[in-house]
C-alpha cells in the first residue's frame, strides 16, 4: 500500500481535477495552488528557502520510493541486497581461491629451497675446526705466549711489556 499523498498546507489529496503536487527540498508536499499563493523559492509550511519538484511518474526513482509502502520498498530493496550480496560473495571467493593458490605455489617453492639447502649441507665437507688461541703454532699477539718461546711463565705477563718474537 502507497503512502497517502496529500497537500501538507490545505491537506486536499490527489485526484483528476485536483493540480500537480510537489516536493520541497526541506520535505513538504504542496499542491500547485497552494504552491503559487506561497513566495518564490520559499515553503508554505517552515518558511526556509527551498527548492520544488512536481512529482510524476517521470520522476527520480530515489524520489518516488519515498512515496512506496513498506511492503514494496522491503520487496524492492531485498532483491537488490540479495543481488548485492550474491555479487560480493563472488568476488570474495575468487580472492580467496587466488590466494589459496598463490599459499600453495610458495609453499612448494619454500619446499623446494629447504630441500636444497639440505642436499647442499650433506654435500659440504666436514669444517676443519679453527686452532685454539692458546696453542703453540698460534702467531696471535693477544695470546698468552707459551714458556718455551720467551721463557716466562704467563704469570709473570704484563701488559706495558709486549711478548718478544723470536
Amino acid at each position: 500500500m502507497a503512502v497517502p499523498v496529500f497537500c501538507n498546507v490545505c491537506f486536499c489529496e490527489p485526484c483528476k481535477p485536483t493540480p500537480r503536487f510537489s516536493l520541497t527540498s526541506c520535505g513538504h508536499v504542496i499542491c500547485e495552488v497552494c504552491l503559487q499563493k506561497g513566495k518564490k523559492d520559499e515553503c508554505l509550511i517552515c518558511r526556509s528557502p527551498c527548492h520544488t519538484l512536481f512529482l510524476s511518474k517521470q520522476t527520480n526513482p530515489d524520489i518516488q520510493s519515498l512515496f512506496m509502502g513498506i511492503d514494496t520498498l522491503c520487496k524492492k530493496y531485498s532483491k537488490e541486497i540479495t543481488q548485492i550480496s550474491e555479487f560480493q560473495e563472488k568476488h570474495r571467493k575468487h580472492l580467496l581461491a587466488y590466494h589459496r593458490q598463490k599459499t600453495v605455489k610458495l609453499e612448494e617453492s619454500l619446499k623446494k629451497v629447504t630441500q636444497q639447502m639440505h642436499q647442499m649441507q650433506c654435500m659440504k665437507p666436514p669444517e676443519q675446526t679453527p686452532p685454539l688461541p692458546f696453542s703453540s703454532t698460534s702467531r696471535n699477539p693477544f695470546s698468552n705466549p707459551s714458556r718455551k718461546q720467551n721463557g716466562y711463565s704467563s704469570y709473570s705477563h704484563h701488559p706495558s711489556h709486549p711478548p718478544i718474537s723470536e
